[in-house]
Protein backbone atom coordinates (compact mmCIF):
# COMPACT_ATOMS: atom_id res chain seq x y z
CA UNK A 1 0.00 0.00 0.00
CA UNK A 2 1.32 3.30 -1.11
CA UNK A 3 2.01 5.73 1.93
CA UNK A 4 0.65 9.37 1.50
CA UNK A 5 0.11 12.39 3.91
CA UNK A 6 -3.47 10.71 5.12
CA UNK A 7 -1.42 8.43 6.78
CA UNK A 8 0.33 11.28 9.33
CA UNK A 9 -1.63 10.61 12.44
CA UNK A 10 -0.88 12.47 15.98
CA UNK A 11 -2.04 12.73 19.23
CA UNK A 12 -2.21 14.43 22.61
CA UNK A 13 -2.53 14.03 25.99
CA UNK A 14 -6.51 14.86 27.37
CA UNK A 15 -6.70 15.74 31.23
CA UNK A 16 -9.77 13.02 31.27
CA UNK A 17 -9.00 10.69 28.56
CA UNK A 18 -6.02 10.43 28.34
CA UNK A 19 -3.64 9.63 25.36
CA UNK A 20 -5.76 10.65 22.55
CA UNK A 21 -4.43 9.15 19.19
CA UNK A 22 -4.60 8.64 15.61
CA UNK A 23 -5.64 11.84 14.29
CA UNK A 24 -5.47 14.28 11.40
CA UNK A 25 -3.13 16.72 10.95
CA UNK A 26 -6.26 19.14 10.30
CA UNK A 27 -7.81 17.41 13.51
CA UNK A 28 -4.63 18.37 15.38
CA UNK A 29 -5.54 22.17 13.89
CA UNK A 30 -8.68 22.29 15.26
CA UNK A 31 -7.60 20.93 18.77
CA UNK A 32 -4.57 23.65 18.54
CA UNK A 33 -7.63 26.26 18.48
CA UNK A 34 -9.27 25.16 21.42
CA UNK A 35 -6.32 24.38 23.25
CA UNK A 36 -3.36 26.82 22.61
CA UNK A 37 0.03 25.10 23.11
CA UNK A 38 -0.85 21.80 22.56
CA UNK A 39 2.02 19.38 22.88
CA UNK A 40 1.33 16.69 20.03
CA UNK A 41 2.67 13.26 20.10
CA UNK A 42 4.04 11.86 17.03
CA UNK A 43 4.99 8.21 16.63
CA UNK A 44 7.96 8.43 13.65
CA UNK A 45 9.00 5.42 10.75
CA UNK A 46 11.80 3.72 13.53
CA UNK A 47 8.69 3.63 16.21
CA UNK A 48 10.06 6.44 18.47
CA UNK A 49 7.98 8.69 20.02
CA UNK A 50 8.41 12.46 19.39
CA UNK A 51 6.48 15.30 20.90
CA UNK A 52 6.31 18.35 18.86
CA UNK A 53 4.34 22.22 18.32
CA UNK A 54 1.77 22.50 15.98
CA UNK A 55 3.81 24.42 13.65
CA UNK A 56 6.23 21.09 14.03
CA UNK A 57 2.77 18.74 13.09
CA UNK A 58 1.97 21.01 9.95
CA UNK A 59 5.35 20.42 8.95
CA UNK A 60 5.54 16.78 8.71
CA UNK A 61 6.13 14.75 5.34
CA UNK A 62 5.81 10.93 4.10
CA UNK A 63 9.49 11.20 4.85
CA UNK A 64 8.35 11.32 8.59
CA UNK A 65 6.88 7.96 8.49
CA UNK A 66 9.68 6.31 6.75
CA UNK A 67 12.46 4.25 8.56
CA UNK A 68 15.61 6.76 8.91
CA UNK A 69 17.75 3.34 10.88
CA UNK A 70 18.93 0.94 8.21
CA UNK A 71 16.72 -2.05 8.84
CA UNK A 72 19.95 -4.79 9.37
CA UNK A 73 18.44 -8.18 8.69
CA UNK A 74 21.41 -10.17 9.06
CA UNK A 75 21.97 -12.91 11.64
CA UNK A 76 23.34 -11.58 14.91
CA UNK A 77 23.88 -12.66 18.53
CA UNK A 78 21.04 -12.48 20.66
CA UNK A 79 21.30 -9.59 23.30
CA UNK A 80 20.52 -8.30 26.75
CA UNK A 81 16.45 -7.91 28.11
CA UNK A 82 14.84 -4.21 27.49
CA UNK A 83 11.33 -3.10 28.51
CA UNK A 84 8.35 -2.49 27.18
CA UNK A 85 5.40 -0.64 28.63
CA UNK A 86 2.10 -1.00 27.70
CA UNK A 87 -1.77 -0.52 29.01
CA UNK A 88 -2.52 2.81 31.10
CA UNK A 89 -3.97 4.53 28.81
CA UNK A 90 -0.73 6.43 28.06
CA UNK A 91 2.50 6.50 25.75
CA UNK A 92 5.82 7.34 26.01
CA UNK A 93 7.48 5.34 29.05
CA UNK A 94 10.96 3.77 28.41
CA UNK A 95 13.55 2.11 30.91
CA UNK A 96 16.45 -0.08 30.87
CA UNK A 97 16.93 -3.27 32.87
CA UNK A 98 19.98 -3.44 35.27
CA UNK A 99 21.03 -7.04 35.32
CA UNK A 100 23.27 -8.18 37.76
CA UNK A 101 26.35 -10.41 36.68
CA UNK A 102 23.93 -13.51 38.44
CA UNK A 103 21.48 -12.92 35.66
CA UNK A 104 19.19 -10.86 37.83
CA UNK A 105 17.25 -7.57 36.78
CA UNK A 106 18.03 -5.70 39.99
CA UNK A 107 16.32 -2.27 38.91
CA UNK A 108 15.47 -0.56 36.11
CA UNK A 109 16.59 2.93 34.98
CA UNK A 110 13.47 5.76 33.70
CA UNK A 111 15.04 7.32 30.48
CA UNK A 112 11.39 8.59 29.88
CA UNK A 113 8.38 8.93 32.27
CA UNK A 114 5.96 9.13 29.40
CA UNK A 115 3.05 11.14 29.29
CA UNK A 116 -0.79 10.91 30.23
CA UNK A 117 -1.20 7.63 32.52
CA UNK A 118 -3.78 7.14 33.66
CA UNK A 119 -3.54 4.19 35.88
CA UNK A 120 0.08 2.29 36.56
CA UNK A 121 0.98 1.03 33.09
CA UNK A 122 2.42 -2.45 33.34
CA UNK A 123 5.95 -3.97 32.20
CA UNK A 124 6.95 -6.96 30.15
CA UNK A 125 10.59 -7.94 30.04
CA UNK A 126 11.51 -8.78 26.37
CA UNK A 127 14.36 -11.40 26.28
CA UNK A 128 15.72 -11.96 22.76
CA UNK A 129 17.58 -14.57 24.06
CA UNK A 130 14.99 -16.68 25.76
CA UNK A 131 17.50 -17.26 28.11
CA UNK A 132 15.78 -15.69 31.66
CA UNK A 133 12.44 -15.87 33.26
CA UNK A 134 10.49 -14.98 36.27
CA UNK A 135 10.73 -11.13 36.30
CA UNK A 136 8.16 -9.22 37.40
CA UNK A 137 8.21 -5.50 37.60
CA UNK A 138 5.51 -2.76 38.84
CA UNK A 139 5.21 1.10 38.03
CA UNK A 140 4.12 4.06 40.43
CA UNK A 141 2.79 6.81 38.20
CA UNK A 142 2.45 10.80 39.41
CA UNK A 143 0.85 13.28 37.35
CA UNK A 144 0.62 10.62 34.32
CA UNK A 145 4.21 10.32 34.86
CA UNK A 146 6.10 7.15 35.31
CA UNK A 147 8.24 7.76 38.52
CA UNK A 148 9.61 4.59 39.89
CA UNK A 149 9.50 1.24 38.39
CA UNK A 150 9.15 -0.99 41.73
CA UNK A 151 10.99 -5.10 41.42
CA UNK A 152 8.41 -7.42 42.80
CA UNK A 153 10.69 -10.59 41.63
CA UNK A 154 14.33 -10.07 40.08
CA UNK A 155 14.00 -13.38 38.00
CA UNK A 156 17.13 -15.47 36.72
CA UNK A 157 18.64 -16.47 33.55
CA UNK A 158 18.83 -12.90 31.86
CA UNK A 159 22.44 -12.19 30.11
CA UNK A 160 24.04 -9.43 29.52
CA UNK A 161 24.37 -7.44 26.09
CA UNK A 162 27.11 -7.61 23.35
CA UNK A 163 30.09 -5.39 23.91
CA UNK A 164 29.53 -3.09 21.34
CA UNK A 165 26.22 -2.25 22.81
CA UNK A 166 26.71 0.99 24.35
CA UNK A 167 26.57 1.44 27.98
CA UNK A 168 26.97 4.04 30.73
CA UNK A 169 28.23 3.45 34.80
CA UNK A 170 25.29 3.71 37.32
CA UNK A 171 24.73 3.56 41.00
CA UNK A 172 22.04 1.52 42.50
CA UNK A 173 20.94 3.07 46.18
CA UNK A 174 18.99 1.75 48.40
CA UNK A 175 15.95 4.55 48.57
CA UNK A 176 13.29 2.85 50.35
CA UNK A 177 12.54 -0.51 52.10
CA UNK A 178 8.81 -1.52 51.88
CA UNK A 179 7.18 -3.40 54.03
CA UNK A 180 5.70 -6.54 51.87
CA UNK A 181 4.36 -8.05 54.84
CA UNK A 182 4.30 -6.89 58.67
CA UNK A 183 4.83 -10.59 60.05
CA UNK A 184 3.74 -10.74 63.56
CA UNK A 185 4.98 -11.24 67.36
CA UNK A 186 8.27 -9.03 66.80
CA UNK A 187 9.69 -7.84 70.04
CA UNK A 188 10.26 -4.28 68.55
CA UNK A 189 13.61 -2.67 69.39
CA UNK A 190 15.21 -5.92 70.30
CA UNK A 191 14.85 -7.45 66.95
CA UNK A 192 17.16 -6.20 64.16
CA UNK A 193 16.76 -5.82 60.66
CA UNK A 194 19.51 -7.86 58.73
CA UNK A 195 20.92 -6.73 55.11
CA UNK A 196 22.64 -9.14 53.07
CA UNK A 197 25.10 -7.96 51.86
CA UNK A 198 25.38 -4.63 53.98
CA UNK A 199 27.29 -2.29 51.81
CA UNK A 200 26.90 0.63 54.78
CA UNK A 201 23.21 0.48 54.90
CA UNK A 202 21.44 1.53 58.45
CA UNK A 203 18.04 0.90 58.92
CA UNK A 204 15.46 1.62 61.54
CA UNK A 205 11.44 0.66 61.83
CA UNK A 206 8.63 1.17 63.63
CA UNK A 207 5.62 -1.22 64.66
CA UNK A 208 1.96 -1.55 65.38
CA UNK A 209 -0.08 -3.67 67.28
CA UNK A 210 0.80 -7.53 67.76
CA UNK A 211 4.35 -6.99 66.88
CA UNK A 212 3.46 -6.25 63.64
CA UNK A 213 6.37 -4.66 61.20
CA UNK A 214 4.45 -0.85 60.25
CA UNK A 215 7.13 0.54 58.49
CA UNK A 216 11.31 0.55 57.70
CA UNK A 217 13.31 4.12 57.24
CA UNK A 218 16.23 3.62 55.79
CA UNK A 219 18.51 6.21 57.15
CA UNK A 220 21.39 5.25 55.56
CA UNK A 221 21.20 3.52 51.87
CA UNK A 222 24.12 1.56 50.35
CA UNK A 223 25.15 1.18 46.78
CA UNK A 224 24.45 -2.11 45.60
CA UNK A 225 25.46 -4.71 42.63
CA UNK A 226 22.96 -7.52 43.53
CA UNK A 227 19.69 -7.55 45.57
CA UNK A 228 19.97 -7.81 48.67
CA UNK A 229 18.53 -9.99 51.50
CA UNK A 230 16.47 -7.96 54.40
CA UNK A 231 15.29 -10.11 56.53
CA UNK A 232 14.48 -9.77 60.39
CA UNK A 233 15.39 -12.70 62.72
CA UNK A 234 13.33 -13.13 65.86
CA UNK A 235 13.02 -15.72 68.20
CA UNK A 236 9.17 -15.13 68.95
CA UNK A 237 8.10 -13.20 65.03
CA UNK A 238 7.74 -14.79 61.81
CA UNK A 239 6.69 -13.81 58.35
CA UNK A 240 8.00 -10.29 58.33
CA UNK A 241 8.98 -9.62 54.14
CA UNK A 242 10.84 -6.47 53.15
CA UNK A 243 11.26 -5.09 49.05
CA UNK A 244 14.48 -2.93 48.62
CA UNK A 245 13.27 0.21 46.29
CA UNK A 246 16.18 1.45 44.47
CA UNK A 247 17.45 4.86 42.96
CA UNK A 248 19.68 4.95 39.78
CA UNK A 249 22.06 7.64 39.62
CA UNK A 250 23.32 7.94 36.51
CA UNK A 251 27.09 8.53 35.34
CA UNK A 252 28.25 8.93 39.47
CA UNK A 253 31.62 10.78 40.00
CA UNK A 254 33.92 8.53 41.18
CA UNK A 255 35.63 8.74 43.94
CA UNK A 256 33.93 11.19 45.60
CA UNK A 257 29.98 9.40 45.04
CA UNK A 258 31.29 6.03 44.94
CA UNK A 259 33.81 3.07 45.13
CA UNK A 260 34.83 2.45 41.53
CA UNK A 261 33.72 -1.33 42.83
CA UNK A 262 29.85 -0.10 43.34
CA UNK A 263 29.41 0.91 40.06
CA UNK A 264 27.23 -0.93 37.50
CA UNK A 265 27.25 -1.03 33.55
CA UNK A 266 23.92 -0.54 32.16
CA UNK A 267 23.36 -1.26 28.39
CA UNK A 268 21.73 1.55 26.44
CA UNK A 269 19.39 0.20 24.40
CA UNK A 270 16.82 3.01 24.04
CA UNK A 271 19.24 5.71 23.33
CA UNK A 272 20.44 7.86 26.36
CA UNK A 273 20.52 12.10 25.92
CA UNK A 274 24.04 12.53 26.00
CA UNK A 275 24.78 16.16 28.53
CA UNK A 276 28.29 16.26 27.28
CA UNK A 277 31.39 14.43 27.65
CA UNK A 278 34.02 14.47 30.74
CA UNK A 279 37.70 13.14 30.00
CA UNK A 280 36.99 12.36 26.88
CA UNK A 281 34.12 10.35 27.44
CA UNK A 282 30.26 10.57 26.82
CA UNK A 283 28.50 12.10 29.75
CA UNK A 284 24.99 10.74 30.91
CA UNK A 285 24.18 12.71 34.14
CA UNK A 286 22.69 15.20 36.03
CA UNK A 287 24.09 18.93 34.66
CA UNK A 288 23.40 22.12 36.37
CA UNK A 289 25.11 25.68 35.32
CA UNK A 290 26.74 28.61 37.13
CA UNK A 291 27.18 31.70 35.61
CA UNK A 292 26.91 30.33 31.72
CA UNK A 293 29.32 27.07 32.62
CA UNK A 294 27.57 23.27 32.55
CA UNK A 295 28.83 21.52 35.49
CA UNK A 296 28.19 17.49 36.87
CA UNK A 297 25.73 16.78 39.40
CA UNK A 298 22.66 18.64 40.61
CA UNK A 299 23.89 21.58 42.11
CA UNK A 300 27.14 23.05 44.10
CA UNK A 301 27.76 21.21 46.89
CA UNK A 302 31.17 22.19 48.14
CA UNK A 303 33.05 19.08 46.60
CA UNK A 304 35.65 19.46 43.46
CA UNK A 305 33.53 20.54 40.59
CA UNK A 306 33.51 18.71 37.37
CA UNK A 307 32.91 20.44 33.89
CA UNK A 308 30.97 19.05 31.59
CA UNK A 309 32.42 19.78 27.99
CA UNK A 310 29.99 19.55 24.77
CA UNK A 311 32.69 18.30 22.81
CA UNK A 312 34.91 15.08 22.88
CA UNK A 313 37.89 17.73 21.85
CA UNK A 314 36.86 20.64 24.59
CA UNK A 315 36.79 17.93 27.60
CA UNK A 316 40.10 16.48 26.65
CA UNK A 317 41.62 19.72 26.10
CA UNK A 318 39.91 21.02 29.46
CA UNK A 319 40.98 17.99 31.29
CA UNK A 320 44.99 18.69 30.66
CA UNK A 321 44.81 22.13 31.45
Amino acid sequence: MAISESNIHVGWIDKSKGYVKHKSVAQANEHEKSYPGTEFIFLNGDRKVQYMTIDEVNSLTVNDLLRKDPCDTTQKPCGCPGLRFFGGRGIGASAHAVVDTNGKIIAADIIDGGRGYKTPPQVSVIDPCKSGSGAVLQTEIKDGVVVRIILKDVGSGYIGCQPATPQYPALVKLAEVRVANPGINYECGKDKLTVTPNNGTVLSYTCGPFGKIKAVKVEKGGNFTEVPRITMPSDTGLNAAFTPVFDIIRDPLTPEVALPNEVVQVYDLVGLNNNGYVDGKPYYGNVYFSEGVKYAGIQQTGGTVVRVYDTIQESVAGSSN
